[in-house]
């Protein structure tokens, strides 16, 4: 009886001491290790608040994260740019980098990602003051468009004309006389017929006039709501001010990015000339003064700093150039990034990080 009470107390304390291991094992983290977090003055996703504690996108949800997995962890700010951050995470100074930082290829290879917590992209800033009817008619006039739609016109205006004059020439005196004279009198009725003005001072009489002339009625009303609409159209574009560069190529206008951003390097690979600044507040100054056209950068900090410095002056477009995925950073193999991606897949609904984060 004794040996099999003994039995029975010594099964139960390695029951016992095996499940108070393993639950050790499961989560080491939460009771030994002080994750030590990597970021950087980059934002809306990191950024120190007026009290010197560290707020922003990123950081935001990694204190929420921290908390529901009871992570205790210190933030590290690690000054200079991405590459810093990259080379304290992987020579094991820091664990995990909680900033803005985007997902790509070349980062894959030495990195490790957590499930993104922001999906955005590439887009552009441009001035939003806007310029008088006057001169956006003058704008739109000096568009290379504007002469071509003009000189096709005027063209197929001559061709009606030609063809009325061949039938009307011996025929009809309002279209005789010498080359010169009966095509420009043909001309003169082709231009007076497209415009619906129709003075009638000048009219086909053969069968042939007239049906050439049926058929330019038809198409000058065409031709003439086709032109009016689209000057209409274009004045109004340019009335948008430079708004018009989300809507055409790069290396059309004169572009700036950041040195060493995403920005910068998206127009590199593309081979488009580009102003570079140190940084994005100098980019937009610039744009603002008028110096370049347009400013290529990430989403979330173009809205970001136009909104806190340059709010009203300039706009950025809805267009995005390039997708960039947002997520935080950590060495591979590190067990608190399977963590991490849980508690994220499991709040997947409430990871709606640009709608619950106004002030940033």
């Amino acid at each position: 009886m004794r040996k099999a009470l003994l039995s029975c107390l010594f099964f139960f304390f390695s029951f016992h001491l095996l499940f108070f291991c393993s639950a050790e094992v499961s989560h080491p983290i939460k009771t030994h290790i002080q994750i030590r977090v990597a970021t950087r003055n980059d934002p809306p996703f990191s950024v120190r608040g007026i009290d010197g504690e560290w707020e922003g996108i990123a950081v935001d949800l990694w204190k929420r994260i921290a908390a529901d997995l009871n992570i205790s962890y210190e933030f590290i700010e690690i000054p200079g740019d991405q590459q810093a951050l990259i080379r304290s995470l992987l020579d094991k100074k820091v664990d995990v980098v909680v900033t803005g930082m985007g997902i790509n290829i070349e980062l894959l290879k030495k990195l490790a990602f957590s499930y993104p917590f922001l999906s955005s992209g590439l887009g552009v800033a441009y001035r939003s003051s806007p310029i008088s009817s006057l001169q956006a008619v003058y704008r739109f006039m000096l568009n290379p468009e504007f002469a071509v739609v003009v000189c096709g016109m005027t063209l197929l205006t001559l061709i009606a004309g030609f063809f009325v004059w061949i039938f009307e020439r011996k025929k009809n005196p309002h279209f005789g006389g010498s080359f010169i004279h009966g095509i420009g009198n043909a001309f003169w009725w082709a231009a007076v017929t497209m415009t619906t003005i129709g003075y009638g001072d000048k009219v086909p009489k053969t069968v042939g006039g007239r049906t050439v002339a049926m058929v330019w009625m038809f198409v000058g009303v065409v031709l003439l709501s086709f032109f009016t609409a689209w000057i209409t159209a274009g004045v109004a574009l340019e009335k948008v001010s430079l708004d018009i560069i989300k809507l055409k190529d790069l290396s059309q206008i004169r572009i700036a990015a950041v040195k060493n951003s995403m920005g910068s390097s998206y127009l590199k690979k593309r081979q488009i000339r580009a102003t570079l600044f140190d940084t994005l507040n100098s980019a937009l100054e610039a744009l603002k003064e008028k110096k370049v056209d347009a400013v290529l950068s990430e989403l979330e900090q173009l809205r970001y700093v136009i909104q806190k410095d340059f709010g009203g002056e300039l706009e950025v477009s809805e267009k995005t150039f390039v997708r960039i995925d947002y997520a935080f950073a950590f060495r591979p193999g590190e067990e608190i990034l399977q963590l991490v991606d849980t508690w994220m897949i499991s709040h997947l609904n409430e990871l709606k990080i640009s709608e619950n984060h106004e002030k940033y």
